[in-house]
Formats: structure tokens, sequence, C-alpha cells
């Protein structure tokens, strides 16, 4: 591990523990914090998981640049970036790899074949050019740089700032980033479990998070949140989709969180960062 995935490494996990401890009225508080940034909501599509990210490549960057108005009323889009990129030597050669030895991938995989994530990201779906990968994430950097007061945000966002920081050639600025599924993860979930209890017995709560319901545990996932608050997820898995399914999918969380402002979430919100500390050091 080169010192700079290291410090990359040290500074998520900086950010990700920052969320714990911290109740509803904390983290909307932190949210608004950021008030007169401007909100950067952004997604990659890539050839593998964070695991692959030596060996593979990002695909496509999208990018919504918005002021939220602290989501009091409808967020101001202020530019939008999306490119796809070409597939380099390396990815069409493990490809043809792939296609040659289809037995290597078997269906229930956790790890998919590259065509089976083109396919699924809609990646030949594109009538523009494909651009190199390096040409694409230098002006993705440059359209971040272009708007005052930067803050990344995306869903899982340590997948995707790890892409862009070990893909990338060009030095990137460090910007602030809210991961809104640490924040579905350790807020919202935990406050819809608290108000579906006594002494709350809140039916709306108990309804939505029903429908996160899968399995055991509840889904952070952004199309199954998505599909619970009734947002289209149409097009879940193209970058420019996802990320205007999550502007509009972060604007009604933050108004759950502030109906639950005074709502006291410790015990679920101390389970749930149990959980995901566990998880993580698991390797998911």
């Amino acid at each position: 591990m080169s010192l700079s995935e290291l410090r990359y490494q040290i500074r998520e996990s900086l950010i990700e523990s920052r969320y714990f401890g911290m109740s509803v009225s904390d983290i909307l508080s932190y949210l608004e914090g950021f008030g007169n940034n401007t909100w950067i909501f952004f997604d990659t599509e890539t050839t593998g998981l964070p695991q692959d990210v030596h060996t593979g490549q990002i695909t496509e960057i999208a990018a919504v640049a918005v002021n939220p108005k602290n989501w009091n009323e409808e967020a101001e889009v202020l530019g939008q970036f999306n490119e796809k990129i070409a597939l380099n030597p390396e990815t069409l050669a493990t490809m043809e790899r792939q296609q040659a030895n289809p037995e290597s991938r078997p269906e229930n995989s956790r790890v998919w074949t590259i065509e089976k994530a083109l396919e699924k990201t809609r990646y030949h779906e594109w009538e523009r050019d494909f651009k190199d990968e390096q040409d694409v994430i230098k002006e993705f950097i440059e359209f971040v740089q272009s708007f005052p007061g930067p803050v990344l945000v995306a869903q899982n966002a340590s997948f995707d700032m790890k892409w862009i920081f070990t893909r990338a050639e060009t030095e990137m600025t460090r910007y602030p980033v809210i991961d809104t599924m640490r924040i579905m993860q350790l807020f919202l979930i935990p406050l819809l479990r608290t108000l579906r209890d006594p002494p709350h017995e809140d039916i709306e709560a108990a309804e939505l998070l029903s429908k996160l319901k899968r399995g055991r545990r509840y889904s952070s996932s952004m199309g199954v949140v998505a599909g619970a608050y009734g947002i289209s997820t149409e097009n879940w898995h193209s970058a420019l989709a996802d990320v205007q399914m999550l502007m509009d999918l972060l604007e009604h969380v933050v108004q759950t969180l502030r109906s639950g402002i005074d709502v006291d979430i410790r015990p679920e919100h101390s389970s749930s960062a149990a959980y995901q500390s566990r998880q993580k050091k698991r390797g998911f």
C-alpha cells in the first residue's frame, strides 16, 4: 500500500467515525453547516468492486452541482457533468479472458464479469464520444474546482472516492465529503425503528421501515430507499440518473430526520454503528 493510499484510508475512517455518537439534531446541524457551500452530488460507474481498483477502471462519472438552500425549498442546479470513458487495453484483455473462461465467474458470484457491469450501467447506451479515463477524471476535478466551497456528496462515498483517488494521475484537492449511505444507516433507519416502537408507535414510520426490510435487516441501498419514498428508480445504475435520484432522496431523508429531531435514537444508533464497524472489518 502506497503512502497516499494509507493517508486516504485514514482520512476516510475519520470521516466515517464523525457520524458515530451523533443525535438526529447533530447530523442535521452538521448538514446545515454546509449551507453556504456548493454541493456536488456525484457518482462513478466502474468495471469492478473496491478491490479491483488497480486492475479495473472507471467507466463513467456524473455530477450535479447545486445550492441546496438547506432543503427548505427546491435545490438550485448550478451545473452538470457527465462523461463516459473508453475501455482501455487492460480492460478489453480482461473481458476477453472472462469470455473465454465463463466458468471462472459463476452466476451467483459477488464478482461480476466486466460485461455484466457494463450492461447493468447502460454503458453502451451512449450517443456521444467516449473519452480517455485520465481526461475525464481531470475534467471532473476541474468541474468541482469551478464552484465556490465544494462539498462532495455521494451514496457510499468511500467507494467512489477510492476509485477517483486511486485512478487519478492528477492530485485532487481535499474537500468535505458527505456519505448519504451512512446517514441512512446511522440516522434514518435508527429513527424509523425508534418511532415504530413504543412509546411512539408511529404508523407512517413503521410503513416506511417495512419497505426497507430485506431479510433480517433494513436496506440502505439507494434504490430501495428511493422506492420506499415513491421516487422513480427506472434508470438506477446509470450514473447521471443515480445522481438525480440521490438529490431527490436526500431531500426526503432530511425532511424525515427533521420530523424526528428531538427523538432519542441512541440505542438504535449505537446498534447500527456497531454493526457497520463489524461489517467494515470483515471487508463489506
